[in-house]
């Protein structure tokens, strides 16, 4: 199951989970970041990044919610880091008991067991250098990137686990839930090697914001003295333990400081060390899920810190703390220089001079991008330089090659760029016209009027140009932002002359049939004329013819 997954309709595809995350687990498909889970050390760098709310987390809430509408026994194990949220332990438990939790405890009594465990193995000696193993991103990079490193993992669970396994032990029928500032948490419960110590993660604000749906009452904190409250903070680890018996000792923060640690160890060069690795600044009280909650840490720090005068912790053995961590590297394929040298020449960087190492796509460097481009990790679209460039040459391309005129005027109306079809138009070829004012270029009373109010949309204008020659249409765009006009001059001087040979076509072809029917007409007439007279002379014969057939005289 992916921890950490992709809401696609919300990802903007920026790059910058890519530019995050430190180990580059991040593959790109149909333009959309997919988190690669074999690679992943789930540090939630990703999550905490994006603008645009685009990584998803698992989320146990609703199962632990379902557990308690069922009846089922359910306890809870507290991270000491809880001081960012709330400042009163005895009020968060009694919230968790009032919403249905059977038991409630911190898991700094996991932590104080942890610490016994480091204790032995200090007193053992029998490790060149020993890594503490609480931090499960730091564990998970280890294991994945520098497998030499593994020797030195401590074979001691983190305080999770074996605050859950005690938990398990003490309440064998109950499910057991753990209260997280960190991300990684949810990762660690569901390595096989944990399996069962803890049931189920639930982040800390998801549970702020569950304890405020209830109403509470409020109760007098009870102090209780555990050193291991002081585990979240920087070197809180180191500060348990009561003798570190001649090991020298680091506390490191941060990821790309870890990574440099663990190669100088990788080199050699330490040795006779404890280390405290953790992958948040500022130890655990630095967790992702804290992010909402900044304010609060310093003084979470401080009254975390109340517990260093407890007693320290002393060697101890149990079974509860015992783990074992294995090299699990992460392969990956080897490329061959031709094959870097070509992608880097696809990008555009053929060049040594054109790669830049900026860093914009994600990767550290632009060899770095070309062998994620192999791994089929990345675009190698994704180059903000050549991008531009390439934005920037094409734009150029359309500019110079445009069969219109386009004229960039500033706010003062005088020209910053002109292309040359713009100088054709206004027989300027041989003209430098920068700087010049347009009315100098382009002389018009309605443009200099336009020019002059306060418009916001296109608008367009029909000028002649060059005393008649040219014929354009205007369109005239203010671009608010830069403070600038853009002119597009379209030249229909063919296209007007096609017009007026058109419409003088059509008059000579009415007036040609307009003579026609004149000419008709006079026919018509004339014939009709004609055929009254030949009518009436019918009409008389035919009427004597009538009468002589009747016997009638003629002469009458």
């Amino acid at each position: 199951m992916n921890l950490i997954t992709l809401v696609e309709n919300n990802c903007k595809s920026c790059l910058k989970c890519v530019r995050s995350c430190p180990t580059k687990s991040i593959r790109f498909e149909r333009n959309h970041p997919y988190i690669i889970e074999e690679e992943c050390i789930h540090c939630g760098k990703c999550y905490l990044c994006c603008p645009q709310s685009a990584k998803q987390i698992h989320s146990d809430l609703n199962q632990v919610k379902k557990w308690l509408a069922e009846g089922q026994k359910v306890v809870i194990s507290i991270a000491p880091s809880f001081q960012v949220v709330w400042d009163n332990f005895s009020q968060l438990k009694k919230d968790l008991l009032d919403l249905g939790f059977y038991a409630v405890e911190e898991t700094a009594r996991g932590a104080y067991v942890v610490s016994g465990q480091y204790m032995k193995l200090l007193e053992e000696k029998k490790m060149e250098n020993i890594i503490e193993t609480c931090c499960p991103s730091i564990v998970e990079m280890i294991e994945k990137e520098y497998p030499s490193l593994v020797k030195y993992l401590s074979p001691v669970a983190s305080p999770m686990i074996t605050h859950g396994r005690m938990l398990k032990e003490k309440y064998p029928d109950a499910k057991v839930v753990f209260l997280s500032p960190c991300i990684a948490k949810q990762a660690e419960i569901q390595d096989e090697r944990f399996k069962g110590a803890v049931d189920a993660v639930i982040s800390m604000p998801q549970m702020d914001e569950w304890i405020a749906l209830h109403e509470k009452e409020a109760i007098t904190e009870e102090k209780e003295e555990n050193i291991a409250r002081i585990y979240p903070i920087s070197g809180g680890i180191i500060k348990t333990l009561s003798d570190l018996n001649g090991y020298k000792s680091l506390a490191v923060e941060g990821i790309q400081r870890c990574r440099t640690l663990l190669s100088a160890l990788e080199s050699g060069e330490l040795k006779g060390y404890f280390f405290e690795l953790n992958a948040c600044e500022g130890g655990c009280l630095g967790g992702p899920y804290l992010l909402a909650y900044q304010n609060h840490e310093w003084v979470a720090q401080s009254r975390i810190s109340e517990n260093e005068s407890a007693e320290k912790i002393l060697a101890t053995d149990t079974p509860l703390a015992k783990a074992e961590f294995r090299e699990r590297p992460v392969e990956k394929k080897e490329f061959s220089e031709e094959e870097i040298e070509s992608v880097l020449g696809s990008m555009g960087k053929g060049d040594h001079s054109k790669r830049l190492d900026c860093g914009a796509c994600g990767y550290d460097t632009c060899r770095a991008k070309a062998i994620a481009v192999l791994e089929g990790k990345s675009d190698p679209q994704h180059c903000l330089p050549y991008a531009l460039e390439r934005a920037q040459s094409e734009a150029n391309l359309i500019i110079q090659h445009s069969p219109n005129g386009i004229i960039v005027l500033d706010a003062a109306h005088k020209v910053k760029e002109i292309n040359p079809m713009a100088l054709r138009l206004l027989g300027l070829q041989n003209y430098s016209v920068k700087g010049f004012e347009v009315e100098a270029i382009l002389p018009s009373s309605q443009l200099s009027q336009l020019l002059s109010s306060d418009f916001k949309d296109v608008k367009y204008l029909v000028e002649e140009l060059r005393g008649g020659e040219k014929v354009c249409d205007i369109a005239v765009m203010p671009v608010m932002e830069e403070q600038a006009f853009v002119l597009i001059l379209m030249d229909v001087t063919q296209r007007r002359e096609e017009e007026a040979r058109i419409k003088k076509i059509r008059k000579d072809t009415i007036e040609s049939t307009q003579k026609v029917i004149d000419k008709q007409m006079r026919v018509v007439q004339e014939i009709a004329s004609l055929l009254g007279e030949t009518t009436a002379e019918t009409k008389v014969v035919l009427t004597k013819l009538n009468k002589a057939f009747d016997g009638d005289d003629l002469n009458e």
